[in-house]
């Protein structure tokens, strides 16, 4: 046999003995007999249902702002002579502080010159006066020598009708009565002009006190004092600057005022004012810093002017309380401005279940373990507190919750519990 036959002749060799080598392996391989599947349990954890009344805490987050805040300003002209220790950025000042002081002399000198202005208007009221006094009594006089010359007119009108008084005589007696009654009228116009020179002396003394009163209200706003306890800011004069009246000195922020301002969203003032009113609930108010805590108690104080168009909430104040509300503030170092976390106290739901997040599928539904199986519960979801939720619908007290989330859970599903 040639070369080439050999060649062409060995793959088909090969081939042939491969094909018969499959088909004994296959004609003699072992039979396995089918087994029956068996279901498997899927391991859970579950959370047993107790319903009950529950009151969750709010936790919110505001800005500590003042309640009360007032400008300061010079309530007369003139140079800065003195500021009060405590008159810095910061600074804590009691009420009744001195801020600045502001040089005294013009103000001194008005009100001691209308004082003098006063003494001297009240001595010619003095003077005015006894010179009316004395017009009175001697107006009195004339008015007797009135009667007394009217009589002896009478009296000679009547020895005249006997012929005992001369014709001259009655003239005579008639002339003085016409005269002293001439000096009666004139005496009694004096009378009248002295008493209105009385009353102009006094309207005077009026006018005067009304400056002096004036002079002596701006002496005393010379020394400009704090209206309340608080910190300074903002302040803008020193010794040696001079003040226009009107003039900005600083801003003091009550420190017994300090509040807290927070945003209540629509769902959750709903709830709250459904309750009764916000004003008075107490709230816990804690600022952290520098890895310390400061808490601080609190009352609901009000309800802002407007609702929050932009966030659609609604803008609350909670009044920070304490013990000496004179003294404990000033010592807080609480300042405005301060971001703080809140506790408030929500509504209170009655009867319902308090189950891990977990529990809860589509917002609306739960599983409940019966035996070795699930059922699904149908559940109204009412509130979220931190990583727990508030349910109510098809459940009672007892019941096994599954709270091990698997993709395969449904109702009939077998389950072990752990």
């Amino acid at each position: 046999m040639t070369w080439q036959v050999r060649k062409a002749v060995l793959p088909a060799i090969l081939v042939v003995a491969a094909v018969a080598g499959a088909i004994v392996l296959v004609r003699t391989k072992p039979v396995v007999a089918p087994s029956d599947k068996v279901e498997q349990p899927w391991l859970v954890s579950v959370s047993a249902v107790t319903l009950a009344d529950v009151q969750p805490t709010l936790r919110l987050f505001g800005e500590i702002v003042p309640g009360r805040e007032v400008e300061l300003r010079a309530l007369v002209a003139g140079e800065v002579v003195a500021v009060g220790e405590a008159f810095v950025d910061g600074g804590v000042v009691a009420k009744g502080t001195m801020i600045i002081g502001i040089d005294a002399f013009d103000y001194q000198a008005k009100f001691d010159e209308l004082s003098a202005q006063i003494g001297e208007a009240r001595a010619r009221l003095e003077e005015i006066t006894a010179h009316r006094m004395s017009y009175q009594s001697a107006l009195a006089r004339d008015r007797e020598l009135v009667k007394l010359h009217l009589r002896d007119v009478e009296r000679m009108r009547s020895l005249s009708g006997q012929g005992t008084v001369s014709a001259k005589r009655m003239d005579t007696a008639r002339m003085e009565l016409t005269k002293q009654r001439k000096a009666t009228e004139m005496r009694q116009s004096d009378l009248a002009a002295e008493t209105a020179h009385v009353k102009q002396q006094k309207a005077v003394i009026q006018r005067l006190g009304v400056g002096l009163r004036r002079a002596e209200r701006d002496l005393q706003r010379v020394r400009l004092t704090a209206p309340f306890d608080g910190y300074l800011a903002d302040v803008q004069a020193q010794v040696g600057r001079r003040l226009n009246a009107n003039d900005q000195v600083a801003r003091l922020v009550d420190a017994n005022r300090l509040e807290a301002r927070l945003t209540l969203s629509d769902s959750q003032y709903g709830r709250l004012v459904s309750e009764g009113p916000l004003a008075g609930r107490p709230v816990q108010i804690i600022w952290r810093v520098g890895g310390k805590s400061f808490p601080y108690a609190g009352r609901l104080d009000r309800i802002g002017a407007r609702i929050d168009s932009t966030s659609g909430g609604v803008r609350v104040f909670a009044r920070l309380d304490g013990a000496d509300p004179g003294k404990l503030q000033l010592s807080s170092p609480l300042r405005p401005g301060a971001f703080v976390s809140i506790s408030l106290p929500d509504q209170v739901y009655h009867k319902v279940a308090r189950l891990p997040e977990s529990a809860l599928y589509n917002t609306n539904a739960v599983y409940v373990v019966k035996g070795e199986r699930l059922e699904k519960r149908a559940v109204q979801l009412l509130a979220r507190v931190g990583n727990d939720v508030l349910l109510r619908g098809e459940l009672k007290d007892g019941d096994q919750v599954v709270t091990t989330r698997f993709a395969e859970i449904g109702p009939g599903q077998k389950v072990e519990v752990r």
